[in-house]
């Protein structure tokens, strides 16, 4: 395995990481952003191509937000990082102390990753910790990014059960938080020798690349809302098109009423109906779906009352 994702560390995990001095160090990246270095003892007696600074100076090279100032990474030694994450895995990353564990000795991976792609695959990790994912979907550590995951269409193929969100161990290769990971690390170095063992679906296109860039660097942050209205003629329905650009929850809830509600039917853009409303809804119902791969939506709006109208409904869209 590249590597495999842990919450916190174990009890010899621990007393490893308890022997450790860390130091922060200038990532040179231009805006005075620091990242923590820990050495343990094992890997300062051991470990003579740990260059601290040199490792701080290639993660500043990596496209990233604020969330660099809360990395540390950990330097082990060979034996100390099987400890750490397993002794097939390359690296590993806590997600819950900030904290990438890689071996403080330079080494090409038997696939031809170099240490520093390693590094950015993990950094890909730390940048999903810190980004939200739209409801109802998994945390973006195990799911993807918004942007990203949208595009590798991760809902249509964790419903079609091809994707295993989370699942790092049968379905590792089809995990697309380690996707994300990978394709964050082919990000940084396009010309690596790194052959993709991943689903192919998966593999990372200049699209997905521009989907990384978004994430990382412009983040998805909170549902929009806007208003949406329209007008109905006596004893007929009104059809608006949404566009659902991401997936994730879209609510849709009637706004400004005073004397009538309105029946709800979405559809896919083919006619096929999604859902509807079972009720008129007032005021304080909504509608609610979860846009898995469509760009955009019919929502067919119906008066319950048979004279002509306005509405105004509130939108909520990832």
């Amino acid at each position: 395995m590249r590597d495999v994702v842990l919450s916190r560390p174990g009890v010899a995990s621990a007393r490893i990481s308890a022997t450790a001095s860390t130091q922060r160090y200038a990532v040179d990246d231009g805006t005075g952003a620091t990242v923590a270095i820990a050495v343990t003892a094992g890997c300062q007696a051991d470990c003579p191509n740990a260059e601290p600074q040199q490792i701080a100076d290639f993660v500043g090279t990596l496209i990233h937000g604020p969330e660099i100032e809360l990395l540390t990474i950990q330097l082990d030694t060979p034996f100390q990082l099987g400890l750490d994450c397993g002794f097939e895995a390359e690296a590993c990353y806590y997600s819950g102390q900030n904290r990438i564990v890689i071996s403080g000795d330079a080494w090409t991976g038997i696939d031809g990753a170099t240490r520093e792609f390693v590094i950015a695959h993990e950094y890909g990790h730390h940048v999903a910790q810190h980004r939200d994912s739209p409801a109802p979907f998994p945390r973006a550590i195990d799911w993807g990014p918004p942007y990203w995951s949208s595009y590798e269409h991760v809902c249509q193929g964790s419903r079609a059960g091809k994707l295993y969100p989370g699942d790092e161990g049968a379905h590792y290769f089809s995990d697309p938080g380690e996707a994300w990971a990978e394709s964050f690390a082919h990000y940084r170095f396009p010309e690596a020798p790194v052959r993709w063992r991943w689903l192919p679906a998966l593999r990372p296109t200049p699209a997905a690349f521009r989907a990384i860039r978004a994430d990382t660097l412009t983040p998805w942050l909170a549902r929009r809302s806007f208003t949406l209205t329209g007008h109905f003629r006596a004893r007929s329905a009104a059809v608006e098109w949404l566009r659902t650009p991401l997936d994730g929850q879209l609510s849709v809830r009637p706004s400004g009423l005073r004397h009538h509600s309105y029946w709800l039917i979405l559809r896919s853009p083919a006619g096929r109906v999604l859902r509807t409303s079972r009720q008129g809804l007032g005021p304080h119902r909504q509608l609610n779906y979860t846009v898995c791969g469509q760009s955009r939506l019919r929502l067919v709006v119906k008066p319950t009352h048979r004279s002509a109208s306005t509405f105004k409904l509130r939108i909520q869209r990832p």
